[in-house]
């Protein structure tokens, strides 16, 4: 058992006095304080059939649930139970302890959000859970501590009527994962990924299209700041600046796709621009690039671009180098069909 947790069992005499009416709950105890186990217990109240894990703030306040639900049929005052889901992600989320989940019951709309903690929230098939943005607002924002692990899978962030301004924007907090979401049709940029922390982002299986920004947005602001991300099986197309942007400002950036087609952006389908002196990265490997303004942009002296197993077509101008960049091919694309008549990039040598 951990040292600080006591588990009570309703069968139990401990259980019999604190009038429990879960089958299990867990408190925690306050060992260097003293704190009774009377202070430590909940008192005798039903939580609208909650069966999970329990939690008991400190000062007073109120259980704080680790599994929440979601619900169109739901109200932010319930507990967010199966029996009594709540309305909103925002409202579910402030209820949450931190490294929770939040699952979604139905298909339907929960609002925009901003995440402030860890939290994991899912939709395995109920149909889409949306969030519809409008007059330049922005869908989900994560303000979260710089330890703090965030999980969206099966979420559809919408621009919607007068302007959808931004679908995701990321400004603190140690890793972002994105699977299974569709972040689409934003007046402003798909995602904006910009800690003022060293982060990591992890995106698979999402399609982020038809945004008037840039798809992706990745951007290391901070000499201080070190960022790593990995992209695979995503869909980035039709967005009217470029598919996937990063721009580091500081002290460098890894980033890797993986399976990807990007295609149709109004600038370029891949870049990587170092303004710094850090080492800037990107590799792409077993994806198509198609349709775009250039195919592959690298910019700036320390910023290095590699591609392999891919197909480049159909780009007005297929690659780019600029500003002492190093842009390279393993030597297995397929470029072809480019306006540009296209030339083959230097090659590196495949080990």
């Amino acid at each position: 058992m951990l040292a600080g947790i006591k588990v009570l069992s309703a069968g139990g005499n401990k259980s019999a006095a604190c009038g429990l009416f879960l089958a299990v709950a867990v408190t925690r105890v306050d060992q260097t304080r003293g704190e009774s186990h009377d202070q430590a217990c909940f008192r005798s109240r039903p939580l609208g059939g909650y069966r999970g894990p329990v939690y008991r703030g400190r000062a007073g306040r109120g259980p704080v649930v680790a599994h929440l639900r979601l619900g169109l049929s739901g109200n932010d005052a319930n507990d967010c139970s199966r029996t009594a889901p709540c309305r909103t992600f925002q409202g579910a989320h402030d209820k949450t302890n931190p490294d929770g989940e939040m699952t979604v019951l139905d298909p339907g709309g929960y609002g925009s959000l901003t995440i402030t903690k860890s939290i994991s929230i899912a939709n395995d098939g109920g149909g889409e859970a949306s969030i519809l943005v409008s007059g330049g607002a922005t869908g989900v924002i994560v303000n979260a501590g710089a330890a703090s692990y965030i999980n969206l899978r099966g979420i559809t962030i919408q621009g919607i009527g007068f302007g959808g301004g931004t679908g995701l924007a990321f400004n603190r907090g140690f890793a972002l994962t994105i699977t299974n979401c569709v972040i689409r049709n934003h007046t402003g940029d798909g995602i904006d990924f910009q800690p003022n922390t060293s982060s990591n982002l992890a995106l698979l299986n999402t399609l982020i299209a038809d945004n008037g920004g840039h798809g992706i947005q990745i951007t290391n602001p901070s000499v201080s700041v070190d960022i790593r991300a990995a992209i695979d099986r995503a869909a980035i197309y039709n967005n009217s600046k470029n598919g996937l942007r990063v721009l580091d400002q500081g002290a460098g950036a890894l980033i890797s796709v993986a399976d990807g087609y990007v295609a149709n952006n109004g600038s370029a389908g891949l870049e990587i621009t170092e303004t710094n002196t850090g080492f800037a990265s990107l590799v792409a490997v077993r994806s198509a690039i198609s349709g775009n303004g250039t195919g592959l942009l690298a910019s700036g002296t320390t910023a290095s671009l590699l591609v392999g197993a891919s197909s480049i077509t159909g780009n007005t101008m297929s690659w780019s180098a600029q500003g002492g960049a190093n842009l390279r091919s393993y030597g297995d694309n397929y470029i072809d069909g480019n306006l540009d008549l296209n030339p083959a990039p230097p090659a590196t040598a495949r080990k």
